[in-house]
């Protein structure tokens, strides 16, 4: 098994072995006898350990076959152990599929078994080129499945579910992995805009989709613009009696330059550009509300809402049109000027070069890594498609230190598992219960706070953990025990070829040969063909590689 250093901590779930002697095909129609069987057999090999390991392990890296202890202290010992690390874990990649599974996992939300042999053939440029040119891939079909669906833009879960359909079926993996990104680093909360003003969010969504892969001075521009964050932020309320410091402040911390690259007082002169930043207000309802009932009164407003179509105004009565000075600048600035004062700072390349670096190989990239990509940055007028192109070709990128080094969040556990399997309109309808989505701790538009979800190790918990093999109980047995049909594991009639193939999709085979065996002996005491399917997946799923990415 190839393991690598990663962040975190090790949680263990020390649980007893409860799986009942003599267990056959029931144990798949008792969430209770699942559970026992995580606790327990099949999966505890498959962790390498007396528990499930939950979480990032903090893996022993030493080299293969070294036992002397060097001499020294606690902190000699650390050093040479590093030394001798940093040629392994800097090496390539060998294998072509191994290679190529990790990019789609990356760069999308992983591949089928077909699309991983497809992109193992090509080489690092022509691959990335795949992903990243998908503006000539015929994306219809999900259009068409967008289009018969009966997603409410005004009900936030309609909105999720709507997003997840595009995740799911779209064949330009890439263009959502990059909208996906950009809603965690330039974040807006539904719940600060409001239910009845959800639409919003959707079309933030669709300017980030718009913007994944071009100029990041048009999507900075675009988004300060934006009527969901100007909503957010609460620039709809900055006057230049009362600047209202949140967009200038986040602007600069989060969104571009990162702390520690401009002032308090850089802070308080930007404010004063943004305001009188406003948007237009909905139409007046078609017919008075008055003599109404109360469902007559809602579903009028409801019409309004929907049809709500904000436009970014500037109140010149309520705009600060005087001189500021900022980031050693002077000049009678609106916000456009200052956006394109920031773009111009050196700390932004650096800080969204590192922070895309982080999002697609490993996390706080070295000076020389970065200084690469800025250069990149520089001689490409700020392209997003430049750097990441970049990254995706990169020594870094298949890296041994890059492989396994992130933690799965939610959306990809769920995502790559639903288009791993190929299931197509099978999916139950109750898949994204808000107690299951809610219970891996990420919810689509609703990120905790301004700094976005902090990822790394804080995904898994005992309790996240619970909630994503929850997940699995529904999605793959739902409540009256039926095995979903799993197409990409169809024709798989052995116990071995099965989990195999399951392997290969969601880990690339990369377990200890006693957990590959493990799940093998299991898979053999069932005999019902779907039963056998879902089980396997089930352990895969589930399994501590798969919570990896």
């Amino acid at each position: 098994m190839r393991e690598g250093p990663h962040d975190g901590l090790i949680w263990s779930l020390q649980m007893e072995d409860s799986q009942p002697p003599g267990l056959r095909q029931e144990w798949l129609a008792r969430r209770s006898t699942r559970r026992a069987l995580l606790a327990g057999g099949a999966a505890v090999a498959a962790a390498g350990t007396a528990a499930v390991v939950v979480g990032v392990a903090a893996r022993d890296t030493s080299p293969a076959g070294a036992t002397a202890t060097p001499a020294g202290g606690p902190a000699s010992q650390a050093a040479t152990q590093a030394a001798a690390e940093t040629p392994r874990l800097a090496r390539v990649m060998p294998e072509p599929r191994r290679r190529a599974a990790h990019l789609l996992r990356r760069a999308g939300f992983g591949g089928t078994a077909a699309q991983i042999d497809e992109f193992a053939g090509l080489s690092r440029e022509d691959a990335a080129d795949r992903l990243l040119n998908y503006e000539t891939i015929d994306n219809s079909a999900l259009d068409a499945r967008l289009a018969a669906a009966t997603f409410d833009p005004i009900r936030p879960g309609d909105n999720v579910r709507w997003w997840y359909t595009r995740l799911l079926y779209t064949a330009r993996p890439l263009e959502e992995r990059m909208t996906f990104l950009w809603h965690g680093l330039l974040t807006s909360q539904v719940s600060k805009i409001g239910p009845q003003r959800s639409k919003l969010m959707l079309a933030q969504n669709q300017l980030f989709r718009t913007h994944a892969l071009g100029k990041f001075d048009d999507l900075l521009q675009a988004v300060s613009k934006d009527p969901a964050m100007l909503v957010y932020l609460d620039t709809v309320d900055s006057t230049k009696e009362h600047p209202n410091e949140n967009y200038a402040r986040e602007l600069m911390e989060l969104f571009s330059m990162g702390v520690g690259n401009y002032t308090e007082d850089d802070i308080r002169e930007a404010a004063r550009a943004f305001t009188g930043w406003r948007i237009t207000n909905p139409d007046r309802p078609a017919r008075p509300v008055e003599g109404l009932s109360e469902e007559e009164r809602r579903k009028l407003l409801d019409e309004v809402w929907r049809s709500y179509e904000p436009k970014f105004i500037v109140n010149q009565r309520l705009h600060d049109s005087g001189s500021k000075t900022f980031l050693g600048r002077t000049g009678n600035f609106g916000g456009e000027e200052i956006v394109s004062i920031i773009l111009e700072q050196p700390a932004t390349g650096r800080y969204i070069t590192a922070r895309l670096f982080s999002e697609f190989a490993y996390p706080d990239p070295d000076q020389e890594t970065v200084d690469r990509l800025v250069k990149v940055w520089d001689e490409s007028a700020h392209s997003i498609k430049a750097v990441v192109r970049e990254i995706l070709t990169s020594d870094e990128f298949y890296s041994e230190r890059a492989y396994r080094s992130l933690v799965r969040c939610p959306v990809t556990f769920l995502v790559n598992a639903v288009r791993g399997l190929e299931i197509g309109d099978d999916l139950r309808p109750n898949m994204f219960n808000d107690k299951y989505i809610k219970g891996m701790d990420q919810v689509l538009f609703e990120p905790p706070n301004v700094a976005g979800w902090p990822g790394r190790a804080t995904w898994l918990s005992s309790g996240t953990f619970f909630a994503r093999v929850n997940f699995l109980d529904q999605f793959l047995m739902g409540q009256r025990a039926r095995p979903l049909r799993l197409p990409a594991l169809d024709g798989a009639t052995t116990p071995e070829t099965l989990v195999d193939r399951a392997l290969s999709i969601f880990v690339d085979g990369n377990v200890p040969a006693a957990s590959r065996q493990s799940i093998i002996d299991y898979a053999a005491t069932l005999s019902n063909p779907q039963q056998r399917a879902s089980a396997v997946a089930y352990l895969a799923l589930a399994s501590p590689e798969y919570q990896l990415i």
